[in-house]
């Protein structure tokens, strides 16, 4: 089984154990075909050990303060290595192995911590001169745009404290809540009636470029990009199409009234960052009402299964595994016929396997994915092992191309690695020839059961052995 849940008053000491270490250097490793693509994959990596080190900060905000995750600074958790704000990185060239080149990217407390103090003191007076203007600023449209900006510079704060904390600096706590801010924020939202009005609102007097936007997320907890998140993002690159300036990054979520008179109705919040610079430009908000999206779905398949997933994830400092494709690894939506290669890769050496879980409409699975050649009536255990001796670490492992195809719907891949071979340790399987799965037993209909039959078999990591996980969603359509 997974360890039990951490007790608050040992979540609480390390906390003060964390925030009193040491400045410290964090590091990450990357191997690509050139210069830039190395440096970019060490980046992700150093992203990754911070992460490791936050989700012991958030766990501990949720935990004992018992605040919302959002409140805790969640959202870095899903931080790609271009919107963590890593002041002072240096990168280092390291030898390819195999591979043209090699990077490691550098954060040392000693030359960034001067860096982050004066970042998060400048953050913090733009935060108290805005909180002061709210207090005698009466218009709607000026407070509303004044709780926008203050919302935008209390995510920046929350991003710079995290990697700060991470260093091993310690930082004053958040000036406020985000939940408080978006209260108030929504009592004077506007209230639009269609998805493309909902766009033009987000990015009204916005100068850039959008060549691509992700689609929006239900929630924190979910990465299914449902309909209407997909449709939500198909009008705001739209809206900004003949638009001309720098290149802009849009990430954004929304969240799903179910009480009172506007329940059904949706708040729309969107993120938008330069993309050469990764400052943070502005976080805009509307209110679509239910009418407005009307034949779009917006509640993800399965949010009970996502939150699972994403809460029960065996993490390691030592320990990293991540999995990806070859177009990224973030708010992924591929069509009928596209090919999509899988790689993986682990920070040191170890042995992994993958596990998939399918949610559809329709029905629910979970499977093992083979990993070695071999018939399909032989599900053996090595047939779904794979290892990465220590000259591979931080190499992607080519994992194959996969097509596309029926039946669609999200999937998630659960990557599971170890120190130690695996024994025993797979969930049971028996293959299904009508769909070419090795479908997890008792998983049909029922992916929850998947994930809870694998880590139900997944020991607890000692100081001998060392257990880490990483996941990846996709969503599949016909068209």
């Amino acid at each position: 089984m997974y360890p039990p849940r951490t007790a608050p008053l040992r979540l609480l000491m390390l906390f003060l154990l964390l925030a009193a270490t040491s400045a410290q250097a964090l590091e990450g490793i990357g191997y690509g075909p050139d210069s830039d693509e190395a440096c970019r994959r060490a980046a992700a990596d150093l992203a990754a050990a911070i992460q490791v080190q936050v989700k012991s900060v958030v766990e501990q905000c949720t935990q004992v303060r018992n605040q919302k995750a959002e409140d805790c600074g969640s959202r870095v958790l899903n931080r790609t290595a271009a919107d963590l704000p890593m002041l002072g990185l240096r990168y280092r060239d390291v030898p390819g192995g195999n591979e043209p080149a090699g990077a490691k990217a550098v954060l040392e407390a000693d030359n960034a911590a001067a860096l982050y103090r004066e970042k998060l003191a400048s953050l913090r007076k733009e935060f108290a001169a805005g909180a002061a203007a709210l207090i005698t600023t009466r218009d709607r449209k000026a407070r509303h745009d004044l709780l926008s900006r203050q919302l935008a510079t209390l995510r920046a704060y929350t991003d710079h404290r995290m990697v700060a904390i991470a260093l091993g600096l310690q930082v004053e706590d958040l000036p406020t809540t985000e939940t408080e801010l978006t209260s108030q924020r929504d009592a004077l939202e506007q209230t639009v009636d269609s998805i493309a009005f909902a766009a033009r609102v987000l990015l009204k007097d916005i100068n850039g470029s959008l060549p691509e936007a992700a689609a929006l997320t239900a929630s924190s907890n979910s990465r299914e990009a449902t309909p209407l998140g997909s449709a939500l993002a198909d009008a705001l690159r739209a809206e900004m199409s003949g638009r001309s300036g720098p290149r802009l990054k849009l990430a954004g979520e929304y969240r799903l009234l179910t009480e009172g008179k506007n329940a059904g109705d949706v708040d729309i919040v969107v993120e938008l960052r330069n993309e050469t610079t990764r400052a943070l430009i502005g976080v805009r908000s509307v209110h679509l009402a239910r009418a407005g999206y009307e034949g779009y779905r917006a509640e993800p398949l399965a949010p009970d299964f996502e939150k699972l997933l994403r809460e029960g994830a065996a993490v390691s400092g030592d320990l990293r595994a991540d999995l990806v494709t070859s177009v990224g690894t973030q708010l992924l939506k591929f069509k009928a016929g596209d090919t999509v290669k899988l790689a993986a890769r682990v920070n040191r050496a170890a042995y992994f396997y993958v596990v998939g879980h399918v949610v559809r409409a329709d029905g629910q699975f979970s499977y093992l994915l083979p990993l070695q050649p071999g018939a399909a009536n032989d599900p053996s255990e090595e047939r779904f092992i794979r290892y990465v001796p220590a000259d591979l670490a931080n190499h992607y492992v080519d994992l194959g191309e996969f097509s596309v195809e029926a039946p669609y719907g999200t999937e998630h891949a659960q990557i599971i690695a170890s120190s130690q071979r695996p024994k025993a340790t797979l969930p049971a399987v028996r293959y299904d020839p009508a769909s070419g799965y090795f479908v997890v037993l008792g998983s049909k209909g029922d992916a929850l059961e998947g994930i809870t039959r694998t880590r139900g078999l997944i020991p607890k990591p000692d100081n001998k052995l060392m257990v880490a996980e990483g996941t990846l969603s996709f969503t599949t359509r016909d068209h």
